[in-house]
């Protein structure tokens, strides 16, 4: 995906384009191994039907790991994130493919210093939104 313009062309409103991630046994698997992840909602299908969840539920920060992503497979390596603030509305569950979209929602200098909100979101294929994000971005010195 080529990267959206620098700072100056960037507008408030503008959408992010959207990444889409497919929540698989694999991915999950890896990301399970990596983390030594111990509780069983995320890897043991009965123990999260015991609960009352359809399938495995995906590990929620491993879920917000994903916006990062969307923001630099937009932008580059242009931008640094300053601040981000999740919340889960909703589980991800195995086997899904989950849609990251957002929109720019400010756009400001302040010293010098160019920045982006953008809000963010993650949805599932019924497009419930599963998480939001705001985001705050600072364009590097060479932006």
């Amino acid at each position: 995906m080529p990267h959206a313009a620098g700072f100056e062309e960037i507008r408030e409103q503008a959408e992010i384009p959207p990444l889409e991630i497919d929540f698989s046994a694999e991915r999950n698997k890896d990301y399970c191994d990596l983390v030594n992840e111990i509780n069983p909602l995320h890897f043991d299908r009965e123990y999260a039907r015991a609960l009352g969840y359809r399938e495995i539920v995906i590990a929620g920060i491993f879920t917000a790991s994903l916006f990062p992503k969307l923001i630099t497979d937009w932008l580059g390596a242009q931008t640094r994130i300053e601040r981000m603030e999740v919340r889960f509305a909703a589980p991800a569950y195995l086997n899904e493919t989950v849609t990251y979209r957002g929109r720019v929602t400010r756009r400001w200098v302040e010293a010098n210093v160019k920045r982006l909100e953008c809000e963010v979101w993650s949805e599932n294929p019924s497009a419930e939104r599963l998480a939001t994000a705001a985001i705050v971005l600072r364009f590097t010195e060479s932006s």
